[in-house]
């Protein structure tokens, strides 16, 4: 009787506790079929205060709409600027952060619509949503608030003339373009206005495009100095490339102070800051820290105004993008590609098996890279410091860890590899094949940039040792040609 009574107690409380614990929600487990919703679903572990747990899992809710979202419009200008002709992948990645702030502004419409503690597990969920509607309606707010923001600048870049402030201006007018090419993309049509309060209402961006294109006509680039220098790879510019900016205004001249100016590089791979600014008297000076590759004897670089909101121009409007591209200033130099490079050259050469002591091959390589006004560094040359026995080792059998690590100080590349030519037939006309692989290394990742390989190369001599002595040429004269093209092809 005593045990029945215990069962019956241990009962009523288990139904009790199940029947005051909340039962756990379906959209925990499955998101709900609800495509006329963004939804979001947010997770806090328990850390002490439910308060702040659940406000975590809130805030986590609410992000991943806002997530959504600015994918959303990202892919909307995408598709918009696509259909014009106008997009390309680096246009489109300029207006993510537009399109990131646009998608938090719509945080005010997000509902935390349920929550869910889990007792066992110890984690806190939330569910928000935001009506698609709502959103489309806030986007549509957004295009009217563009149009009263491209005003607003519009007033403040013709203030900012007036002061003589030029970047001021022309950012005011960038930035309104900005906003104003994200939100028609999204509502997908012209937004227009009257910028100038003439009573004529105009596209709102090409009134901004030809007032920005306006300015840069006036402006003027004057080159000071760097122009026309000889530079080598892994070494810096030796001068600075300087100029002076300034506008013109009323008919007077003045300079582009404290002004952002966008730096390019064609021709060539250096390292060097993208953006400089001009000082109070419109000066300005581009520094070439180190000159990695080129892939044109005379690289060229270009200083222009730094506008990143008009990138979508490049597509949508030629005629201005000429404009806005002509307030630049261009520098020239040569860059020697070849005689900047030291390469580590290392060829073995065998006949039957047997080293030969002198490579004839080794020889004719230094003699096709000095030609080419590459920097040969031979073993002999680093004897005192890399153990040669240690060094062909590796080389012999292409185990380039050891023999980076030990060359990388000397060189920047090295070739190296095995020549070798094995009797075929002996009689009244001796024959001899030959069989090289040629490797260029770079030695700062030990990376194989180039192989140079040639199988079988069949000759023929008088005795034995003058048939394997020409097949080996035949194979060295092969393999070098090969590999010379690879190296130049990779060090473009």
């Amino acid at each position: 009787m005593k045990k029945n009574i215990q069962y019956i107690v241990i009962l009523l409380v288990s139904s009790f506790t199940l029947l005051g614990a909340p039962r756990r929600p379906a959209w925990v487990d499955t998101p709900p079929q609800e495509p006329q919703l963004y939804q979001g679903f947010g997770l806090a572990e328990k850390s002490g205060s439910a308060e702040e747990d659940r406000l975590k899992a809130d805030q986590s809710a609410r992000t991943e709409i806002i997530q959504e979202i600015s994918s959303t419009i990202s892919s909307q200008v995408s598709s918009y600027y696509q259909e014009t002709g106008a997009a390309n992948e680096e246009n489109v990645d300029i207006f993510t952060s537009l399109s990131s702030t646009y998608a938090v502004a719509t945080l005010e419409g997000i509902q935390i619509v349920d929550r869910y503690y889990d007792r066992r597990k110890k984690l806190y969920y939330s569910y928000a949503t935001l009506s698609r509607a709502e959103f489309q309606a806030q986007m549509t707010r957004r295009a009217g608030e563009a149009q009263l923001y491209a005003r607003e600048r519009f007033l403040y870049s013709k203030q900012a003339l007036k002061d003589g402030n030029i970047s001021a201006a022309l950012n005011h007018l960038s930035e309104a373009l900005g906003h104003v090419l994200v939100a028609q993309s999204i509502v997908k049509k012209h937004l227009n206005g009257d910028l100038n309060n003439d009573g004529i209402t105009e596209f709102l961006d090409i009134g901004l495009s030809h007032e920005i294109a306006t300015l840069i006509h006036k402006t003027h680039f004057v080159k000071f100095s760097g122009d026309g220098q000889k530079g080598e790879r892994d070494q810096a510019l030796p001068l600075p490339l300087t100029g002076r900016v300034f506008f013109e205004h009323d008919g007077v001249e003045i300079p582009a102070a404290n002004t952002p100016l966008a730096v390019t590089l064609d021709g060539a791979t250096a390292d060097f800051s993208s953006i400089v600014n001009t000082d109070s008297d419109g000066n300005y000076a581009v520094r070439i820290n180190r000159l990695v590759s080129a892939s044109s004897p005379t690289p060229q670089l270009k200083v222009h105004f730094y506008l990143p909101h008009l990138s979508l121009l490049s597509g949508a409007n030629a005629k201005d993008l000429a404009i806005l591209i002509s307030g630049s200033a261009n520098y020239n130099f040569s860059m020697d590609v070849a005689a900047s490079i030291k390469i580590f050259v290392r060829v073995l050469e065998e006949i039957n098996g047997e080293r030969v002591s002198k490579s004839k091959s080794e020889a004719l390589l230094i003699k096709a890279l000095i030609s080419q006004k590459y920097k040969v560094i031979d073993a002999m040359r680093i004897a005192q410091t890399v153990s040669i026995d240690d060094l062909d080792f590796s080389l012999y059998y292409e185990e380039y860890d050891t023999m980076v690590a030990s060359l990388a100080p000397h060189a920047s590349y090295a070739i190296v590899g095995l020549i070798s030519s094995e009797t075929s037939s002996t009689g009244t006309m001796n024959y001899a094949y030959a069989s090289a692989k040629l490797n260029v290394v770079d030695l700062k990742t030990g990376r194989i940039l180039s192989t140079g390989s040639q199988p079988d190369i069949k000759a023929a001599g008088n005795t034995e040792k003058k048939a394997n002595t020409s097949a080996l040429r035949k194979c060295s004269y092969a393999a070098i040609t090969d590999i010379m093209r690879g190296l130049n092809t990779a060090l473009k």
